[in-house]
């Protein structure tokens, strides 16, 4: 997803009154439901969807040769609730996280949307962090099914 040529405008502008805002999502089949979290100091409501005001800050990769991109995602750990959830996850669950851009005056609007897994997710009692980056999807086998002796016997003579 390209930025349209009007945001790109608004970025370069230094006289924007509303700004831009940074939404984030996360999401699991085993969480009570999404997590919705506004970068902001007020709650917002985009699309229906209630969004808590709470701090997040997103690290940008570094461009390193024979490295896999990851993203470093923190976020305040206030009230608890966020951790709570995270303690029911079963072993070995990946969550998902959106990071969309909207602008405060029209906030149903994405400017900018990026989903991408979570992993090495940890949590303090200051903030919750984790990687984002394809990096358990990289991790996988290319094919899921060999062409072998046991999965092909009748190819392979005894």
């Amino acid at each position: 997803m390209s930025l349209t040529p009007s945001t790109v405008r608004a970025l370069q502008r230094v006289d924007d009154t509303g700004g831009m805002l940074v939404l984030l999502d996360i999401d699991h089949p085993s969480l009570s439901g999404p997590v919705h979290i506004v970068n902001d100091t007020r709650g917002l409501t985009s699309r229906g969807i209630d969004y808590i005001a709470l701090p997040f800050a997103v690290t940008l990769p570094q461009d390193k040769s024979k490295e896999i991109p990851r993203a470093q995602l923190q976020v305040d750990n206030v009230g608890r609730e966020l951790t709570a959830e995270l303690e029911r996850l079963p072993p070995g669950a990946v969550l998902t996280a959106t990071i969309s851009i909207v602008y405060r005056g029209s906030p149903d609007t994405v400017e900018y949307a990026f989903t991408s897994p979570l992993s090495s997710v940890r949590a303090t009692v200051q903030s919750v962090s984790a990687s984002m980056g394809p990096d358990d999807v990289m991790r996988l086998p290319a094919v899921r099914v060999r062409f072998d002796p046991r999965t092909a016997p009748a190819v392979f003579p005894g």
